[in-house]
C-alpha cells in the first residue's frame, strides 16, 4: 500500500471512528441544554403561579375580618385545646410569607383531627385578622343556611 493511500485510509477509519463519538457527545450536551432549560422554564412557571395559601395572604395583607378562605399550608405547632365553652382544637399553620394563622376548629361539629407538625392540610373557613396573622374558624358543616361551611383535610406529610 502507498504510504499516502495509507494515510488517508487511516483518516478515513479515525472519521469513521470517532464521528459517532462526538456526534453523541454533542448529542448529550444538548439534551442537557435542553433539559436545563426546561427545569428553569419549570422553576419560573411556578414562580408566576399563585400560592396555595393566596387568599389567606391576601385576607391577611388587607386586614380583613368575616372573609370565606381556603387554602393549604403547613401544621406548624399544636396548641393545648381551648375546654372553656365550646371546645376548640387549636394549632397553627405556616404560610408562605413565613407568617402564620391560628386555626380554631370546632370539635363539637367538626371531627377531632390527628395530625402533627409537619402535616399539610387543606383548609377552608372563616377568616378574621388580628394583629398576629389572624385566625381562621368556622370550620365544620355550616349550621346556618346564611354562612358557608368549611372543613380541614389532612393530605399528607412534610418529609
Amino acid at each position: 500500500m502507498h504510504p499516502r493511500k495509507h494515510i488517508s485510509y487511516l483518516f478515513f477509519l479515525v472519521i469513521v471512528t470517532f464521528l459517532p463519538v462526538l456526534a453523541s457527545i454533542f448529542g448529550c450536551s444538548t439534551q442537557g441544554e435542553q433539559t436545563a432549560q426546561a427545569e428553569q422554564q419549570t422553576y419560573f412557571d411556578s414562580n408566576t403561579q399563585t400560592s396555595a395559601d393566596q387568599e389567606v395572604l391576601d385576607a391577611q395583607s388587607k386586614q380583613q375580618s368575616k372573609v370565606h378562605v381556603t387554602f393549604e399550608a403547613v401544621v406548624y405547632k399544636l396548641l393545648p385545646d381551648d375546654t372553656q365553652g365550646i371546645p376548640h382544637q387549636k394549632f397553627l399553620l405556616r404560610l408562605s410569607n413565613n407568617t402564620t394563622v391560628l386555626i380554631a376548629h370546632n370539635t363539637n361539629l367538626g371531627s377531632y383531627l390527628n395530625i402533627q407538625p409537619g402535616d399539610v392540610v387543606d383548609v377552608s373557613g372563616e377568616y378574621i385578622w388580628n394583629k398576629k396573622g389572624g385566625l381562621v374558624h368556622y370550620t365544620h358543616p355550616s349550621t346556618s343556611r346564611y354562612k358557608q361551611g368549611g372543613y380541614i383535610k389532612v393530605r399528607s406529610r412534610v418529609q
